[in-house]
């Protein structure tokens, strides 16, 4: 089962994965498009980097609670079929990672696909695609 694997320490911050993504997958540079989000949490003593990416769930919720089929498990990934979705958000409330994002301009949600790419162009090799 494919997936993104994150190495907060090695990270940066720089969201470059953001950019790969919305590029890759949507055809414009906005890291609002983006399959993975990766925060910047400031505290006291501590700065880190936390990544929201699909987990690829063995028996994934978002899929489960789909009420029109729109996503399916297909070969270890998460399909989204944007012409049957409604954008219920039933998805993105059932997803225990945070990693189903919406776009007010999109008719579909953002679900990572586990294609690799972010992880290609991470200038800091913190993202690891495990087959």
């Amino acid at each position: 089962m494919p997936r993104i694997e994150f190495n907060p320490g090695a990270c940066s911050g720089c969201q470059i994965c953001q950019q790969v993504c919305s590029l890759v997958k949507m055809g414009v540079l906005n890291i609002e498009k983006a399959r993975i989000r990766i925060i910047t949490e400031f505290g006291k003593n501590y700065t880190r980097h936390v990544a929201y990416v699909c987990k690829q769930c063995e028996d994934p919720p978002c899929v489960a609670v789909c009420p029109t089929g729109a996503l399916e498990k297909k070969d270890g990934r998460i399909i989204v079929h944007e012409e049957k979705c409604i954008l219920c958000l039933n998805c993105k409330n059932a997803c225990p990672f945070n990693a189903i994002f919406i776009h007010p301009e999109l008719k579909a949600p953002l679900i990572c696909d586990a294609c690799g790419a972010c992880t290609t162009y991470c200038p800091m090799g913190a993202l690891k695609l495990i087959k």
